[in-house]
């Protein structure tokens, strides 16, 4: 881990030859250690205020999954004002790879941040998470099905708590990462129940060297990629509100063109920042925002 002290004590003469050639070299990813090189220079440093409102409710629980076939967590995080039996929409949040449901927590403090949006006129709805375990959201070759678990198993859930998820319900998506991903190729297998979905950083690529070169575990196979690469079938997304953020040194910016080029209509919004809950953070009322006043101009779709 390079520190930012360990960078500025160099030297002058060490930081010119750093601005000459490391800088360059790192902006095209070929140095090694890129993200810790970025944090130590404050390419990361982007502005994330905190919430002003206190949080509502967060609520947890687990659900034997078939899908997964394994025990699943979850939580549920209502705005102020709300509870347990509420009847309101709901956001699901996919978490990002190494994350679970705790993504409903401090580090990108989306409870806060719900509270926030509700508190300035966004109509009150409720975020629900679940783990969806470590390898991308999608069927997997050995059974584990995190998406069948999302549709078939944890919607029911979240309809038999009061929460507006049965038939006709449309939800909101929310996704980082890998998260970024699997919303997405939720919502272009789900299209008609999805009222909008905002991503962070999606985790996406042009082709499926890329993928295996950058994430070994995200696809079986060749044939897993054409399956479930949300490039290729992103006009099913014609027609649903659909928010892309990230940041300019996000390893996945390079293939943020691509996305854009396949989802016209969506709002692609690159700003400063990396691949971080900092940045998630930044963005995040923008979001919850887009995502919650999608609620009002869909219809029940009964």
């Amino acid at each position: 881990m390079v520190s930012r002290r360990a960078v500025l004590g160099t030297g002058v003469a060490g930081l010119g030859l750093f601005a000459a050639g490391g800088v360059g070299l790192v902006g095209t990813g070929v140095v090694p250690g890129e993200s810790q090189l970025r944090r130590a220079l404050g390419a990361c440093d982007v502005y994330a205020p905190e919430p002003r409102t206190e949080p509502g409710d967060v609520v947890g629980g687990e659900f034997r999954s078939a899908h997964r076939r394994t025990t699943v967590r979850y939580r549920i995080a209502y705005p102020p004002g709300f509870t347990v039996g509420s009847s309101l929409p709901v956001c699901l949040v996919l978490h990002g790879h190494g994350g679970d449901e705790r993504v409903l927590g401090a580090e990108i403090a989306l409870p806060g941040y719900l509270a926030d949006v509700v508190a300035d006129g966004v109509p009150a709805f409720a975020l629900a998470a679940a783990d969806g375990g470590p390898r991308y959201w999608h069927p997997r070759a050995d059974g584990d099905d995190p998406l069948g678990m999302l549709t078939d198993e944890f919607l029911p859930l979240l309809a038999g708590r009061g929460l507006q998820t049965g038939a006709g319900r449309r939800i909101g998506l929310l996704g980082y990462s890998m998260g970024g991903y699997g919303a997405l190729l939720f919502a272009e297998l789900n299209a008609a129940r999805v009222a909008a979905c905002a991503v962070g950083g999606p985790a996406v690529w042009r082709t499926y060297a890329d993928a295996r070169r950058e994430s070994a575990s995200a696809f079986d196979s060749a044939a897993d990629w054409s399956r479930y690469d949300v490039l290729t079938y992103a006009a099913a997304l014609a027609g649903v509100p659909i928010r892309v953020d990230y940041g300019v040194h996000d390893p996945n910016a390079a293939n943020m063109p691509a996305l854009k080029a396949a989802l016209p209509d969506a709002q692609v919004r690159e700003a400063p920042g990396c691949h971080d809950a900092t940045f998630w953070r930044s963005v995040a009322p923008n979001a919850l925002t887009f995502v919650g006043r999608a609620f009002d101009q869909v219809p029940f779709n009964g």
